[in-house]
């Protein structure tokens, strides 16, 4: 069991799956349910901030550090409410300490001047470069991007559509088999990865060998991406042609945008189980 009330140093590190031994002792890594507080900024001002409450911080059972993946904090932000006002940076600030709120006071919003938030704060200033903490000037703590800046931009702002065209590819799929589950959809997300990879090197690639749930998921959100490549026109189920114009992007792009996806059902799987990506998803996407 992780008492999360003792003071920890936070680490962020990009990781698929396990994020591999404690990188401060050496030690095993456990991944352990509790609420974060997240504050966010753009530039001097700031934003909103939240209260996280998952799984994604992993604790070391040797010494008192939290390993966090900063690109699964800002997909949660990402996938917020319209009303959310998110900034590009964000900051894990700590644990909240849930059961020390007054029984009395369980129904008042935290953050009220009668219902502080119980935070027991991250100990270190930072992992790579002293920053300054948003909410209180006289300490530090980690920050990040939301999430990594990519050619100039955010990943995410600027392939916005075409992650929410692949994501319909896989929930139209979805919506007619309530079966289904992350595993389909992540199969056939690695084989057009493999099969885009394959063209972009000048390689023929192998047809996939896949359960025919995965195969229709393979063939939507191919349909997709070969319309974001300029190479199809997607037909509405009447039979229509989708009259969308579109500015054609790169093999390389499609293979980035499906890599994150990819990355996407695998964190969200770890985080709610056999269907959690589809669960989370579909939310977003008609």
């Amino acid at each position: 069991m992780i008492d999360g009330t003792i003071p920890r140093e936070c680490v962020y590190r990009e990781f698929e799956g396990d994020p591999g031994p404690c990188p401060r002792c050496g030690g095993p890594l456990q991944s352990h349910p509790a609420t974060y507080l997240v504050t966010t900024r753009r530039g001097r001002k700031n934003k909103d901030s939240f209260l996280l409450g998952n799984d994604m911080g992993w604790f070391c059972a040797h010494c008192p550090t939290v390993v966090i993946n900063p690109e699964e904090v800002s997909e949660y932000l990402l996938h917020g409410k319209p009303e959310w006002n998110v900034g590009t940076e964000l900051a894990v600030l700590g644990i909240v300490d849930l059961d020390t709120i007054p029984e009395e006071k369980r129904d008042v919003p935290l953050g009220e001047d009668d219902n502080p938030i119980p935070l027991v704060e991250f100990t270190n200033i930072s992992d790579e470069t002293a920053l300054r903490r948003m909410t209180d000037p006289s300490k530090a703590v980690p920050r990040q991007r939301i999430p990594p800046a990519h050619d100039g931009g955010r990943f995410e702002e600027r392939y916005e559509d075409i992650l929410q065209n692949i994501e319909f590819g896989i929930v139209q799929v979805y919506h007619g088999h309530p079966e289904m589950t992350d595993w389909e959809a992540l199969t056939a997300v690695e084989a057009l990865v493999r099969a885009y990879n394959a063209e972009a090197k000048g390689r023929q690639a192998t047809p996939p060998s896949l359960v025919p749930l995965a195969q229709e998921v393979y063939g939507s959100v191919k349909m997709m991406c070969e319309w974001r490549l300029g190479r199809e026109t997607p037909f509405r189920e009447e039979g229509e042609p989708v009259d969308i114009p579109v500015e054609s992007i790169s093999l390389d792009e499609i293979v980035a945008c499906l890599k994150r996806v990819r990355k996407s059902i695998n964190r969200w799987t770890r985080t709610g189980g056999r269907q959690g990506y589809l669960t989370f998803v579909s939310q977003f996407v008609a």
